[in-house]
């Protein structure tokens, strides 16, 4: 090599910064994930307002037209009617609030990060709300002197439930801190 070509080469790369990134897939990274985010929670708030509205219209109607009637059975129902109207209204204002972001990289990255946010909190209270709906069933079954074998039927699916949920919020959180290590990216 000559010594002009030595120095072509030193001037640019001189000119270029050591590590740069390419924002064009950051960016496409950031809509990917925030897509994946969007669509896991819509579709965790649909199923637990199917459930909610389906669970407390069931126990309503088979609770009124057997013969034994449960007080607990009752607060049951009415406790899903509760958490169906409270998701449909979080529901409203998650997507509300999706408005006010802006279409740029950092905004699609702070929405994805909200949204991420929202379904960790989601799943948690999911998770606690099963020792509530755990505790009611059982109590009704209790009672109406269900047999002893529902007792413990009921238990090991909501112990089931209370695992299952733990591994779930535990991958939602995971989640969340990969977008919030692509913010650290992005932020360098």
């Amino acid at each position: 090599m000559e010594l002009e070509e030595v120095k072509n080469i030193w001037s640019t790369q001189n000119k270029k910064m050591p590590y740069s990134i390419d924002t064009a897939e950051l960016h496409r990274r950031i809509l990917a994930k925030k897509a994946k985010a969007v669509k896991v929670t819509s579709l965790s708030e649909l199923v637990n307002i199917v459930v909610g509205l389906g669970a407390g219209t069931f126990t309503l109607w088979t609770n009124t037209t057997s013969k034994q009637h449960s007080f607990f059975i009752y607060c049951y129902s009415v406790w899903m009617f509760i958490l169906a109207i409270l998701f449909i209204a979080a529901r409203i204002r998650r997507k509300s609030a999706g408005r006010q972001y802006e279409r740029s990289v950092h905004g699609e990255l702070q929405h994805g990060l909200a949204v991420a946010g929202y379904q960790v909190k989601l799943s948690k209270l999911m998770r606690w709300n099963n020792i509530v709906i755990g505790g009611l069933i059982l109590f009704g079954l209790w009672e109406t002197a269900k047999p002893w074998w529902a007792t413990v039927f009921i238990i090991v699916v909501f112990s089931l439930g209370w695992y299952v949920s733990g591994i779930e919020n535990k991958y939602y959180q995971r989640q969340k801190r990969r977008l919030e290590e692509l913010r650290d990216l992005l932020n360098a």
